[in-house]
C-alpha cells in the first residue's frame, strides 16, 4: 500500500476514534510546558494538570531520541490550546489522548518515529489499531528512533537504569 494512502487511512481512522471518544470526558486547556516526550502541564481555567499521553511511550530525556521527542512536543504545543480526551483522572494527574488542530498528538509522534505504541490489541483490523499502524510505518521508513540499528524501548531503558 502506498505510503500517502496509508497515512490518509491512519488520519481518517484517528478522526473516527476521536469522534467516538467524544462521549468521554474532554479537558480543554492551554499547554504551559512540556516535561518530556509524552507528558506536559496543562492549564485549565485556574488549575494545572499533569497530562500523560495515552497509548505511547516516548524515549526518556537521557535516552537517545528523548530530547527530540520533547522538543517536538515543545515546538508544537507550548502555548497552544488543546483538548485532552481523558482515559484516567487521578486528582490533577490525567492520562489521555491530546488533540491539537484536530490531530492526535500521540499518533503524530508515532508516525515521526519518536515514540513506541503501548497498546497491543487482539484485533486484526487496521481500523482498530491506528497507533500500531503508525509505528509499523515509521519502522518501515526508518524515521526517527527507528533509524538507529537497535533502538531501546523506554521501559527497557528505565529497567537498566534501576539495576545500576
Amino acid at each position: 500500500m502506498p505510503r500517502a494512502r496509508l497515512q490518509r487511512i491512519v488520519i481518517l481512522l484517528t478522526a473516527l476514534l476521536l469522534a467516538a471518544a467524544a462521549s468521554a470526558h474532554q479537558l480543554p486547556g492551554q499547554v504551559l510546558r512540556v516535561i518530556d516526550g509524552d507528558s506536559l502541564i496543562l492549564k485549565v481555567e485556574h488549575a494545572k494538570y499533569s497530562i500523560e499521553l495515552a497509548g505511547i511511550d516516548a524515549p526518556e530525556l537521557n535516552q537517545p531520541w528523548g530530547r527530540h521527542a520533547a522538543d517536538r512536543l515543545h515546538r508544537t504545543l507550548v502555548g497552544a490550546f488543546v483538548v485532552v480526551v481523558t482515559e484516567r483522572i487521578d486528582g490533577y494527574r490525567v492520562t489521555g489522548r491530546i488533540s491539537h488542530k484536530n490531530r492526535d498528538v500521540g499518533l503524530q509522534l508515532l508516525l515521526d518515529g519518536l515514540a513506541w505504541q503501548t497498546r497491543v490489541t487482539s484485533s486484526k483490523t487496521p481500523e482498530e489499531q491506528p497507533y500500531a499502524i503508525a509505528e509499523q510505518q515509521a519502522r518501515r521508513d526508518r524515521r526517527g528512533l527507528w533509524s538507529d540499528p537497535q533502538p531501546i524501548a523506554p521501559w527497557e531503558w528505565r529497567q537498566t537504569r534501576k539495576m545500576r
